[in-house]
């Protein structure tokens, strides 16, 4: 099992939104989608939220901006946009 974050970024700054043990990317994005699908949201502002899911070898790091820093990440990179209407 790997461990696979998932980061959700906000006009403002980047935040750590869940970590998934998953075999693979795929495996990481599917359980996502299944575990937050009904994730309840009742403010207008976060159905536009975009959504990285990645595997890191350490911890996430961030910038002066507060955005993770992506060169960090190992292998592929899954970006959902979640909720959006």
């Amino acid at each position: 099992m790997e461990q696979y974050f998932v980061v959700r970024r906000t006009e403002e700054k980047d935040e750590q939104f869940a970590v998934i043990d998953a075999m693979s990317l795929a495996e990481a994005r599917a359980i996502f989608k299944v575990r937050y699908d009904e994730f309840d949201i009742t403010n207008e502002e976060i159905k536009e939220e975009t959504f990285f899911i990645f595997k890191l070898d350490g911890d996430l790091k961030y910038d002066e901006n507060n955005r993770v820093l992506l060169s960090e990440v190992v292998g592929d990179m899954a970006i959902t946009s979640r909720w959006q209407q």
